[in-house]
């Protein structure tokens, strides 16, 4: 007997227009197909507009997330993010696999706009602080962070390889 089972994932993050960003994430595998977009808005980083649409579920293992989508314009991306999606959209009533989808979606949103203010800071290189300490320090996202710091973020188990922020800073 031969299994053949596939997964593909896409994520697409775009700026619409500065400060308003929309995230596009497509699953799909033999048993399943959906597709979320996210209309996000700075500085607060608050859900704008949701659409969460299931085109297959073999299983019929997604309930209606009509009301779920209403109950996450607002929510913030950032700190407690993953409680509330996990609240509002999984669990017994809902969907964890949408909820862990979603949570990937608002994550991938994160690694869009941190890594090219990395990007930005590596290029400046090394720059004085204003005050009297004489270490080399780079200036990232209006914070002064040394190089130290940096590596030891980038060293820490949770953070390891988590995003392409802290790949390859052993």
């Amino acid at each position: 007997m031969i299994l053949d089972f596939q997964l593909h994932n896409l994520t697409v993050v775009e700026e619409l227009e500065t400060g308003l960003w929309r995230v596009t994430l497509r699953a799909e595998d033999n048993l399943f197909a959906s597709t979320i977009i996210l209309d996000i808005k700075a500085p607060a980083l608050d859900i704008r507009a949701i659409s969460l649409e299931i085109a297959r579920d073999v299983f019929g293992m997604v309930p209606d997330l009509t009301e779920a989508e209403k109950k996450l314009v607002g929510v913030r991306v950032g700190p407690g993010m993953t409680k509330i999606v996990r609240e509002i959209v999984g669990g017994s009533s809902g969907s964890d696999r949408v909820a862990e989808l979603l949570l990937e979606a608002m994550e991938m949103l994160v690694n869009a706009i941190t890594v090219p203010e990395l990007r930005k800071a590596t290029e400046l290189g090394p720059s004085q602080p204003h005050g009297e300490r004489n270490d080399t320090v780079t200036v990232l996202n209006d914070r002064v962070i040394g190089l130290e710091m940096i590596r030891r973020l980038a060293s820490n188990p949770r953070l390891k390889d988590s995003c392409a922020a802290f790949k390859g800073l052993d």
